[in-house]
């Protein structure tokens, strides 16, 4: 794919930064986002997430449902739009919670240096009346090997890091700095099917002071995960991921699906 000359993009990368001025309450999402772009592609995403453990433990089916649209109109920035519905642990109605300006920007082509390289970038505002919006972003890491853990599977294997770090503004704002963590390593058997796991870790504030209630112990949650995609040519494709991801200590629930479907198509 031709790379714009930097002439050129820098209009682009203005138009990104000005609309995260003007565009929100951060979840914490158990969704992997990827560096790599697919450009001049539109895109419609579902994430959806449940949480399981005893009916009293107030852990219980914590519910998040989001719904996205995205195009990539330059090879290295796509921007998203986002919608969240959520119910809290204890609560069987689902409630709007926000909408979502996100970004992602692509720093380096596939495979041209020793790991892909991008960034994210979002902005969340808050529906409820009174509640703070939000900024969220950190870098995106992708590798490809040829071997897991220094053992020789007979395939490639992917792996993908986020490191997202979150700032509230406005009304009722806590200065609080959550870390969120989000890891996937997966067999690339076929486009299909690949096999893989997951890792999701959530520090409640690495900066600025946060209340005792935000004060809570550091989160794990480790599981299988599935990823897989199926190509239609000229009517798009199908992207599907579907985990399982166990608690691994006692401050998180025990056990939390979460999948995402994806329709995309060139144009």
């Amino acid at each position: 794919m031709p790379r714009p000359n930097l002439a050129r993009a820098l209009p682009w990368a203005v138009l990104p930064a000005a609309l995260l001025v003007f565009a929100a309450p951060v979840r914490a999402d158990f969704e992997l986002h990827y560096p790599i772009i697919d450009y001049r592609e539109f895109e419609f995403e579902h994430n959806g997430s449940t949480s399981f453990d005893k009916a009293n433990s107030g852990k219980a089916n914590n519910q998040s449902y989001t719904f996205e649209l995205g195009y990539a109109p330059v090879w290295w920035w796509e921007p998203e739009i986002e919608g969240d519905e959520v119910a809290p642990p204890g609560q069987q109605n689902l409630s709007f919670d926000g909408v979502v300006f996100e970004n992602t920007f692509q720093f380096t082509q596939q495979g041209q240096y020793w790991a892909d390289l991008g960034f994210f970038a979002e902005f969340s505002h808050a529906a409820a009346r009174g509640a703070p919006d939000s900024f969220t972003f950190g870098p995106l890491v992708q590798k490809q090997l040829d071997t897991l853990f220094g053992l020789d599977l007979g395939y490639d294997t992917l792996h993908t890091l986020n490191v997202f770090v979150t700032k509230e503004i406005g009304t009722g704002r806590e200065d609080a700095t959550p870390l969120n963590i989000a890891w996937q390593s997966r067999l690339q058997i076929n486009p299909y099917i690949q096999p893989g796991f997951e890792y999701y870790g959530q520090v409640s504030s690495i900066a600025g002071n946060s209340t005792p209630a935000e004060r809570a112990p550091v989160q794990h949650r480790l599981g299988p995960a599935l990823v897989g995609q199926y190509n239609m040519f000229q009517y798009g494709k199908i992207k599907y991921e579907f985990g399982y991801l166990f608690g691994l200590n006692q401050a998180t629930e025990r056990g939390t699906v979460r999948w995402r479907l994806e329709y995309e198509k060139a144009f």
